[in-house]
């Protein structure tokens, strides 16, 4: 067994030497065979220097006998420019984003029609009916005068009220109100795309398919395929820059168009919420100025309704120290160029003075004096009023009748009395300065009538009656001319008798411009005949009562008479009797207006017109 391990062991060792002997003598052949090659390696590289210096010997003098150029090289900074101007314009295009104004053109909604423009400064007479006196209070400003609306002015201000004082609303969207000013498209366009060639003196491109060029032109070859490269990107560059110019175009016009479309229905809705308002702007100044525009149209016709109309309205738009619901009333006479006015106002036992910054009573003195020129005052007012107001020139006089309701302290029925008349020339009247006038001492000037009795109402005439409209006037019948001579009147028929008076009395006041009326025969309210007399300075309204008796006429009689003056509103009573009046009669009718005719009286007046009749009492 150990045998076997050392012949073993022995063969190891034998075979490792041999190894190493071929290995060793391996080496030295393949030394042998790299010296060699490396001699052959040398040989081979020296003649290959010698090729390529030949070559490029060669190709330098190709080169110096055939010089070439680079044509066609793109410009650099006209591409840079051109990309600076598309991603100058695509950021301007994304961030160009205006949105509507807002409350631009808005402003009409402010507007209301100002009613109170044409309010009345007081009721218009139409609509006011009698009322019951009551207690009033004033102080010494409420007799300064002052002045109305000058109508001229009012009748423009109507017909102009209507239009609508503002133009209709815009948005007035447009490039120059946006954030910036909308960008443009810059104007450029890419550059011709041409290739960069290499081209020899005469002009020919240079062909890089002969060895020789492609050796002796190579650096100029490798620039121009360079070129060539940076060129094709230059304009892939700049086509992808232009197509995000044009999105950006596109997307900036789709927003710009939908902000129209929103604008449009902006404006669509602005416009109609203004035709609105101005629709009730219009419908507020139609209802607020219609009555002023028909009074100026049927003014302008210049009817006696439309005459009358105007002054009622200019009456309207006058401050007076009067109670609104006293009522008052306008009669026009266009035959004698008359406007009458019969205002109602308190009378003195109910009006009191008071001071307007104090609580204390003012002194005796400064009430009776402001008590003295209230009704004056209100009256002067009234006539300049109208005469400033005269626009069409229809007016020459003036009536201005002040009246008063009252309990008769005797009776304590309701009555009214006139208590100031005034009759005036337009002209007269135009000519005062009110602000600066004394209310009394002006209407005394103007020889107005005024009793001032604090203590109680004295009636006075008015200065002129135009108020003729009764639905108890009936025709008058003429007797006269159908009478013997020398018929007794006292045993005529007592309705004849009526007429015979009637028609007696027109006679009389023939020449003084007057007209006799005659009631139906009921007897209502004790008036027999009213006469109209236009007489500035005499006439006025005279209620007259007939009496055909055969006694004599007592005193109750003659108070009958004058109760109905007070309740007529008459200037004066004209009481006409076949018989005599008692001598309390006469005495009870002293101071009073009132008039008495007996029956001598009576014949005398028919003889002076050329009749002779007798009075037979028996």
């Amino acid at each position: 067994m150990n045998y076997l391990i050392l012949a073993g062991a022995a063969l190891l060792v034998v075979g490792y030497g041999g190894f190493l002997i071929v290995q060793g003598l391996l080496k030295g052949v393949g030394a042998a065979s790299k010296a060699v090659a490396d001699q052959r390696q040398a040989i081979a590289d020296k003649r290959a220097e010698r090729l390529a210096h030949q070559e490029h010997e060669r190709s330098l003098a190709y080169r110096t006998q055939n010089p070439v150029r680079v044509v066609g090289i793109p410009n650099p900074d006209a591409f840079r420019r051109a990309f600076a101007l598309l991603d100058d314009y695509v950021a301007a295009a994304t961030a160009y984003r205006p949105v509507l104004p807002s409350g631009v053109g808005a402003r009409f909604r402010a507007y209301r029609f100002p009613s109170q423009m044409f309010e009345l400064a007081r009721p218009h007479p139409a609509s006011l009916s009698n009322t019951e006196p009551r207690k009033v209070s004033l102080t010494s400003d409420d007799v300064l005068m002052g002045g109305g609306a000058d109508m001229s002015s009012l009748y423009g201000r109507a017909a102009a009220a209507c239009d609508f004082p503002c133009d209709p609303p815009t948005f007035r969207y447009s490039q120059t109100e946006a954030p910036a000013p909308k960008p443009n498209f810059p104007s450029i366009t890419a550059p011709p795309q041409t290739a960069v060639r290499l081209v020899a003196s005469d002009g020919r491109d240079v062909d890089d398919g002969d060895e020789l060029r492609a050796k002796a032109y190579e650096p100029e070859l490798d620039r121009v395929a360079l070129l060539n490269s940076q060129t094709r990107q230059l304009h892939t560059t700049f086509h992808e820059k232009y197509a995000a110019a044009v999105e950006a175009q596109d997307l900036m016009e789709i927003y710009l168009a939908d902000l129209a479309l929103k604008w449009r229905d902006a404006q669509a809705a602005l416009l109609l919420e203004f035709e609105q308002v101005k629709e009730i702007y219009e419908r507020d100044c139609q209802r607020a100025t219609q009555p002023i525009r028909a009074v100026n149209e049927r003014y302008r016709r210049r009817t006696d309704d439309g005459v009358r109309s105007h002054f009622e309205l200019a009456l309207c738009n006058i401050s007076l120290p009067v109670p609104e619901d006293y009522p008052w009333e306008v009669l026009y006479d266009r035959q004698e160029r008359v406007l009458q006015v019969n205002q109602c106002v308190p009378s003195l036992p109910d009006v009191s003075v008071v001071r307007q910054d104090s609580k204390r009573p003012p002194a005796k003195r400064d009430a009776e004096a402001a008590l003295r020129r209230y009704v004056p005052a209100v009256a002067l007012q009234i006539a300049h009023h109208i005469a400033r107001n005269d626009v069409q020139d229809d007016v020459d006089r003036i009536a201005v009748n002040c009246w008063s309701r009252f309990f008769d302290p005797a009776s304590g029925k309701l009555k009214d009395a006139f208590v100031a008349a005034l009759a005036v020339q337009k002209q007269d009247i135009i000519e005062f300065n009110l602000q600066r006038a004394d209310a009394l001492e002006a209407f005394r000037a103007l020889k107005g009538a005024y009793v001032y009795n604090v203590a109680e109402v004295v009636p006075i005439e008015p200065a002129i009656r135009l108020d003729k409209d009764d639905e108890r006037f009936v025709a008058g019948r003429d007797v006269l001319d159908g009478m013997a001579q020398g018929q007794n009147l006292a045993a005529m028929d007592w309705q004849d008798f009526e007429h015979l008076i009637r028609e007696l009395l027109a006679k009389e006041y023939a020449d003084k411009n007057a007209e006799v009326k005659i009631t139906r025969a009921s007897r209502d309210r004790g008036v027999d005949a009213v006469i109209f007399n236009s007489d500035p300075l005499h006439g006025g309204k005279f209620v007259v009562q007939a009496k055909r008796y055969s006694s004599t006429v007592d005193v109750a009689a003659v108070r009958e008479l004058y109760g109905t003056v007070l309740n007529e509103g008459a200037n004066r009573g004209i009481l006409v009797a076949t018989s005599h009046f008692g001598r309390d009669a006469y005495e009870w009718a002293a101071n009073k207006p009132l008039t008495l005719i007996d029956g001598p009286n009576l014949l005398a007046l028919l003889s002076k017109h050329g009749y002779q009749f007798k009075i037979d009492l028996q």
